[in-house]
């Protein structure tokens, strides 16, 4: 046991010795981290909002994106379908938004989505309560108008009357005429592409999916089918007509429907889905606003201070004012308008010279800008026209949105390279080695990345580019079996992190 302590200390003590000598190249992750990112720029929230997302990201010991973030899609959930924006002229942008949260377990994102959309919950309730007998009048009338409909129905089959089917006639006239009332409903948390379609349709149009578990996915990218069905998803964030004809049932016509969406998920989430085809190739994920939580999680205290009650009421009225305006359409004040040009003028050409792999995000990044400029401007009680002050905060939330973007797209276009390096690093970690021969390494990893110890050689030269090993290949003497050398690796290469 000595012995063998011995040589662990010893062999440790040569990794150090490397590490001291600059024998490692510096270090680089494969993949940025999310870590790096810039944060959430708290200061462009209008003050009602800040005080209160502020107040939420201390007392759930959360940093300040997660709240931030939700606090935009609650927004676009209040406002959507009742808001637009003109960019273009004659062209408007609703304002719904697609928010995708990003955290690592355990970063309490259950407690921050419930934080910030409890107050529509609480709208919803006091709404229903104050119609439940309007609301149970109009059913009572419908269901007796039905009833009606089904007696002449049959009194018709048993024997043809003039007089009966004009009163038959009648009778579906007014129930046609007799809106159904139902029950208000704002969001939901699960459901199909198909049930949203109904959401969308018994609710003028307008719904929110809000939920805090990556599983809403698997409903978007068809849980229960072979073909899902996105078309309720794209079609909902811009507002484009959705027509569904069925067999043996109603159809479904929804004209300028307002789909916003709030879904917080762990990395994993968003590896899996920036690798979905499907997602990928219909524009989906273009469509998505990526907030990605720092891994360094904030320290957690058994008990933290409460949301001063002052703040929570003035959260709580902003949102039921936000649910009970009226429809409006926003138009840009002329320097605001120049400075939209600009700015539209400047990301073209990033995205040309730059970065051609995110162009249909980055087409949908000025309707993004337009979107946040006009939720700010309602939210901030803004009279008349958007001024240069609400488009700036805009710019640099839309700043914020686009690096996050950059990170999630960084995962999408990792090229195979990239993800062999990842698969060693990863059996590297789990080997806890500080050293390891080329043919352990070999068999270790062999299978369905490497099926010759040839394949690993761009694989091993890329990770010591990074600094994450150190490769001693001894000269070979002429004399026996050339030795495959050691693999040193750079203990900042074991850190468990999501970027590698």
């Amino acid at each position: 046991m000595f012995l063998t302590e011995n040589a662990n200390n010893a062999e440790n003590r040569v990794v150090e010795l490397k590490t001291a000598a600059g024998v490692f190249l510096p270090f680089k992750p494969l993949k940025p981290s999310a870590d790096s990112l810039p944060p959430f720029p708290i200061d462009c929230l209008p003050s009602r909002l800040r005080s209160y997302v502020e107040a939420v990201a201390i007392h759930t010991q959360t940093p300040v994106d997660m709240a931030a973030g939700a606090a935009l899609g609650v927004l676009a959930a209040c406002l959507q379908g009742k808001v637009k924006v003109e960019g273009n002229i004659g062209h408007y942008e609703q304002t719904s938004l697609y928010i995708f949260l990003i955290a690592p377990p355990g970063s309490r994102k259950s407690a921050v989505i419930h934080a910030m959309t409890a107050a529509i919950e609480d709208y919803e309730q006091k709404y229903n309560e104050e119609n439940k007998a309007a609301i149970r009048r109009n059913r009572q009338a419908r269901e007796s108008l039905q009833r009606d409909i089904n007696r002449l129905t049959r009194q018709l089959e048993a024997k043809y009357d003039k007089l009966t089917e004009l009163e038959l006639q009648h009778t579906q006239d007014k129930l046609a005429e007799l809106p159904e009332i139902k029950p208000l409903q704002i969001f939901t948390d699960d459901c199909t592409s198909e049930s949203m379609v109904r959401l969308l349709r018994d609710n003028q149009g307008r719904m929110a999916l809000i939920s805090a578990e990556g599983g809403a996915f698997d409903n978007i990218v068809g849980r229960y089918t072979k073909k899902p069905n996105l078309d309720v998803w794209l079609k909902g964030i811009c507002g484009d007509t959705i027509r569904v004809d069925r067999i043996n049932r109603e159809p479904d016509y929804i004209r300028n429907p307002a789909l916003s969406m709030i879904i917080s998920a762990q990395p994993s989430v968003l590896s899996e889905i920036m690798q979905n085809g499907l997602l990928d190739g219909r524009g989906f994920l273009a469509r998505l606003f990526y907030i990605n939580i720092s891994s360094n999680v904030m320290p957690k205290t058994f008990r933290s201070a409460p949301i001063p009650a002052a703040v929570q009421r003035d959260y709580e009225g902003l949102i039921f004012h936000l649910l009970e305006r009226e429809t409006t359409a926003l138009h840009l004040a002329p320097e605001a308008v120049n400075r939209m040009d600009k700015l539209c003028r400047s990301i073209e050409a990033y995205l040309r010279n730059e970065r051609r792999d995110m162009r249909e995000w980055g087409s949908k990044y000025i309707g993004l800008v337009l979107r946040i400029a006009g939720l700010l401007h309602i939210a901030a009680d803004g009279d008349g026209d958007i001024q240069m002050e609400t488009v700036e905060n805009a710019i640099q939330i839309g700043s914020y949105a686009f690096y996050h973007a950059l990170y999630a797209y960084s995962i999408l276009g990792a090229d195979e390279t990239v993800e062999k390096a990842l698969h060693v690093v990863t059996k590297l970690r789990k080997l806890s080695v500080t050293r390891i021969s080329r043919s352990d390494l070999y068999q270790k990893c062999r299978g369905r990345f490497f099926r010759d110890a040839k394949d690993m050689e761009p694989v091993l030269t890329l990770l010591e580019q990074h600094g994450y090993i150190w490769m001693d290949i001894p000269t070979y003497s002429g004399v026996g079996r050339p030795s495959a050398g050691t693999i040193y690796i750079n203990p900042a290469a074991l850190k468990d992190d999501f970027s590698a």
